[in-house]
């Protein structure tokens, strides 16, 4: 194990009292993030928080480096869900318009579709997956030119499955449709490129891979989207309200930013992103690539012990290409397993009637030998 690992893990409380393997949930504490926590308590308590400020758009650039994206294609969210539903309410729709999603995608991209459909009559098309594993032309399938939007997460929440992105890209762009890209299993976990995906939109929070609190997310518009949408919503943040000092605000028209601050509607404060920024540069100091392969090299190592395990199914599709940082298991009673190994101070989920387990980049074999450990005395 290298020295930067191990200062991560020493200076982790988390790590220091669990055997945390459930990134796909939400990210354990580290030292840097409750370092970044105190530090903001001591700008409130001075009430001087311009440092705060500038390390929140310090996050919105590292978050657009994890994303090869421009800071100017990215903006605040509280989560996912808000990065979603901005995207998918810039549309027109009209009496033909159909949107096209997984059917199983995480549920808050499933709620939307739906909501399109039972608000603005849009048909929805669901995509079938084969085993777990969603092929770009089952996506090609459900397509055409009445397509306005198509949703899909780069990994599967469920399985852990990696998505074709940029093949399901070019698909909808072949019928001028816009793709909406969810990466809150990606980002933090391996190399994300909005450039070579050529998505449209793409939505991530913080609190899982990226280390950082909830209810703090970015959102991705292609630079050029910019000036063609108008905000589907109103709000303060996504205009310009001048000096404080002064009467500000003109309350007699509506004038939005020209930036993709626009379509912030939310005050999104700056304590969180003080914060995701230490939870982030965790990463980014290591080095997304290495991130990334090392984690397929502890999940290799994590499915060979797992192997060993009794009347076992696998969820996640285990070629590699298909791949992320989750692998789910299923076992006898997994539910029961999940909560069972949390009283050995052991943390993984349960999720679709299987185990999920997630390490990070600075988890161990030794990690995933005591999960595996209990598991089978769990199992006899």
């Amino acid at each position: 194990m290298d020295s930067y690992i191990e200062k991560i893990r020493a200076d982790s409380p988390t790590l220091n009292e669990l055997t945390f393997l459930n990134h796909a949930s939400t990210g354990p504490l580290h030292g840097k993030t409750a370092k970044a926590m105190q530090e903001y308590l001591d700008f409130w308590k001075q009430f001087d928080f311009t440092e705060a400020k500038n390390k929140k758009e310090e996050s919105r650039a590292l978050f657009a480096k994890l994303t090869n994206a421009k800071k100017e294609e990215i903006t605040f969210t509280s989560d996912v869900t808000q990065g979603t539903n901005i995207a998918l309410n810039v549309m027109n729709y009209d009496k033909n318009s159909n949107i096209v999603c997984y059917w199983n995608d995480y549920v808050s991209q499933v709620y939307s579709a739906l909501f399109l459909q039972k608000t603005k009559g849009v048909e929805y098309r669901t995509v079938q997956d084969r085993n777990g594993i969603i092929l770009p032309e089952d996506f090609a399938e459900k397509i055409d030119k009445n397509t306005k939007i198509v949703l899909i997460s780069h990994v599967q929440w469920l399985n852990g499955f990696k998505a074709d992105v940029k093949e399901i890209a070019k698909i909808a762009h072949e019928n001028d449709a816009k793709i909406v890209v969810d990466t809150i299993q990606s980002t933090g976990v391996m190399k994300n490129d909005v450039r070579d995906w050529d998505v449209d939109f793409l939505a991530c929070g913080v609190a899982k891979w990226l280390l950082g609190p909830n209810q703090t997310g970015f959102f991705f518009m292609k630079e050029e989207l910019v000036d063609e949408y108008y905000p589907p919503f109103a709000g303060y943040q996504g205009t310009d309200y001048g000096n404080i000092e002064a009467p500000y605000w003109d309350v007699n028209k509506l004038e939005f930013l020209q930036t993709i601050d626009k379509f912030s509607i939310s005050n999104t404060g700056n304590m969180m992103y003080h914060v995701a920024y230490a939870g982030m540069k965790i990463i980014d100091d290591y080095g997304i690539e290495n991130v990334e392969k090392r984690i397929l090299d502890l999940t290799d190592y994590l499915i060979g012990k797992l192997e060993e395990m009794p009347d076992k199914t696998f969820l996640t599709p285990l070629e590699k290409d298909f791949r992320s940082g989750i692998i789910n298991v299923k076992l006898k009673n997994s539910i029961e397993l999940a909560k069972k190994l949390s009283t050995r101070k052991i943390v993984v989920s349960s999720r679709y009637g299987g185990l999920r387990i997630s390490p990070h980049f600075y988890n161990s074999q030794e990690d995933i030998d005591i999960l595996t450990k209990e598991m089978k005395l769990l199992l006899d």
